[in-house]
């Protein structure tokens, strides 16, 4: 059965919790409306973009999850039947921070610069993975020291996924200014 995948269990975790990652983030960090009219001071409220959020849900279906279950796993095993000290949490967020998020933010704003049909794929790469990087090394690293410490690795995707709804709307939030310049 395709759905006792774990690749496509992640996926479809991340593809859920991303899609209400941007949603929220166009309804309240941006106040789009779902109906675009305008408001009371005669300005013109730009409307909720459906497609934005299926182009970011699409990432979570097809990149985030599996992405993620995949280089978790494998960290997982690097570590196996190591106890989980500070010394082990710290190595493997070090390498998850350095190693594994990198590639996947260059992948990340590549498929949605596809997925936009922008003419400068490139560009977009090279002005939103440094700016996501630095912000993610901030964020990041605790959250992966609270999973690598307390998660078990059968619900890391999830957590990740939680918590990366907020860091979602944070690169949704990013890529839709970058992408008006």
């Amino acid at each position: 059965n395709l759905f006792k995948s774990a690749a496509v269990r992640a996926g479809m975790q991340s593809a859920s919790i991303m899609t209400v990652a941007d949603i929220m983030t166009q309804l309240v960090v941006e106040k789009k409306s779902l109906v675009g009219n305008k408001s009371e001071d005669d300005n013109v409220v730009a409307r909720y973009d459906p497609v934005r959020t299926l182009r970011w849900a699409t990432v979570g279906l097809t990149l985030h999850g599996p992405y993620f279950r995949y280089c978790f796993a494998r960290l997982d095993q690097m570590f196996a039947g190591t106890a989980q000290s500070l010394l082990v949490v710290a190595k493997k967020t070090a390498l998850a921070q350095f190693i594994v998020f990198p590639p996947y933010l260059v992948a990340l704003f590549t498929a949605i610069g596809l997925m936009e049909g922008s003419d400068d794929i490139v560009g977009k790469v090279r002005t939103n993975v440094p700016k996501a990087f630095m912000s993610g090394c901030i964020f990041w690293p605790i959250a992966n020291c609270f999973n690598f410490a307390l998660v078990p690795s059968t619900a890391r995707v999830p957590y990740l996924a939680s918590v990366g709804a907020l860091w979602n709307g944070y690169l949704s939030f990013m890529n839709s200014k970058s992408s008006k310049k």
